[in-house]
């Protein structure tokens, strides 16, 4: 009967302490109730955090993926983007070196009609030199034209280029702040999920306390 009234005592003075809830006389099995239920309120939240972790674990790793696969992709449109401004220099000198020949065969060409004032006797020759020339000046014409054409084609694929880019570096800002947001979750939940961990070895170690005094008591 003694040992059951100091048994008793002990387990108020640790509820007590746990809890701070109101005084009151108990028994060891009623405090180990109450330890049980509080052990597995503990466990419960535990899970929840845990399961709450693992779902915004994968959120940030598929953040992450999403990230790099634009990432990529932006630096491939980039290189495409160098890739076309060479074509296009390379139109641009194409572009100089025909008109600078089409000045030349112009010049070529004024020379000789001056030639056909002073060399009646060269008439024919140099009519048929100026139909040569005038054939090799539409050519360069028309290669002009063409490259005029291409050139136009590049300016249009730099502008296609430019708005993918823009949209891909939209697309990095918009995921580095959505995988911000998760990060920040991330470390919330981690920090539940430490709390509740470390409770739930607390109210183990007191549950296995009570129930070691109530076996006691028995």
């Amino acid at each position: 009967m003694k040992r059951n009234i100091v048994l008793t005592t002990i387990l108020t003075g640790l509820l007590l302490a746990s809890y701070a809830v109101r005084a009151e006389p108990m028994t060891a099995n009623n405090g180990l109730d109450k330890i049980k239920s509080n052990l597995d309120n503990s466990k419960s939240n535990k899970q929840e955090y845990e399961r709450n972790l693992a779902i915004v674990s994968k959120n940030v790793n598929e953040v992450v993926k999403a990230k790099t696969t634009v990432q990529k992709q932006k630096e491939t449109v980039s290189g495409e983007i160098v890739k076309n401004n060479d074509s296009l220099k390379k139109v641009l000198l194409q572009e100089r070196d025909i008109n600078q020949l089409i000045v030349q065969e112009k010049e070529n060409q004024q020379a000789e009609a001056k030639q056909l004032e002073q060399l009646e006797q060269m008439i024919l020759q140099v009519k048929q030199n100026q139909a040569k020339r005038e054939a090799v000046i539409a050519d360069y014409q028309s290669q002009l034209k063409m490259t005029g054409d291409e050139k136009k084609s590049w300016k249009d694929r730099e502008g296609e280029l430019r708005v993918q880019e823009s949209k891909t570096i939209q697309s990095i800002r918009t995921l580095a702040s959505e995988e911000s947001t998760w990060l920040n979750k991330k470390k919330g939940y981690e920090g539940e999920s430490k709390r509740w961990a470390s409770e739930s070895e607390k109210q183990q170690k007191i549950h296995d306390t009570y129930q070691g005094l109530a076996t006691d008591g028995k």
